[in-house]
């Protein structure tokens, strides 16, 4: 068995800064509880560490125990950035290894956890391929980078915890700054292993974003009825 930590601090400053996007509701579903449940329904997967700023705390706790989830949760501060809130809720972990997610992406299946749960590497993270043309410059291309080894890297990821705690740890100490759990056990010498992960694991970060999303679920909803 295992803890999952699911990440629900984020500003949505690209949504605006009175949206709440953990909050928005879909069939009067929170997004945040799309992603809690399908991780609960996993069956290694008996805790939940939820991250939430401050502010908004309360609000994130409301809605647990609107669901029935609280008494499968422990709630942690965040902090003023992703990284800090991921370092936070390593302090509450108990298991040997940890699986984190986003609130923000709600459109997960039980097939994607499972894949990323099976292998045993330091770091195992879905990726799906980047289909587009990546250059590098400024103002002007200073290279075209060859997409057939890009990968776009997407959550949930495994982790065994005492080495994503110490990557943390070596990372804080010289005040490094990454946006992906995966490239502090990469920087550290690590094998991140990938698998197949999924088109429909969207994050939610601009409007266009929540469009799809929204209709993602009312679809899944739709299969389940």
């Amino acid at each position: 068995m295992l803890d999952a930590i699911l990440l629900a601090a984020g500003r949505s400053t690209r949504l605006g800064s009175d949206f709440d996007k953990q909050l928005h509701r879909v069939g009067n579903k929170p997004l945040v509880i799309f992603s809690a449940e399908l991780l609960l329904e996993h069956s290694d997967i008996n805790r939940l560490v939820v991250v939430a700023n401050e502010d908004r705390l309360d609000n994130i706790q409301s809605v647990f125990t609107e669901f029935s989830l609280t008494q499968y949760c422990d709630f942690v501060l965040g902090g003023e950035e992703r990284q800090e809130s991921v370092r936070n809720s390593l302090e509450a972990i108990q298991s040997d290894r940890v699986l984190l997610h986003e609130g923000a992406r709600p459109v997960i299946s039980h097939s994607l956890i499972e894949r990323v749960l099976r292998p045993k590497s330091a770091c195992v993270t879905p990726t799906i391929p980047v289909p587009f043309t990546v250059a590098v410059g400024q103002a002007k291309m200073e290279q075209e980078l060859d997409r057939s080894s890009l990968h776009n890297i997407q959550l949930p990821q495994a982790f065994d915890t005492q080495k994503l705690v110490d990557a943390h740890s070596h990372a804080y100490s010289e005040s490094f700054q990454a946006t992906d759990d995966s490239a502090l056990l990469f920087r550290m010498g690590h094998s991140v292993e990938f698998v197949e992960g999924e088109v429909t694991n969207i994050k939610v970060t601009y409007p266009t974003d929540l469009v799809l999303v929204e209709e993602l679920l009312r679809e899944r909803r739709t299969e389940q009825i």
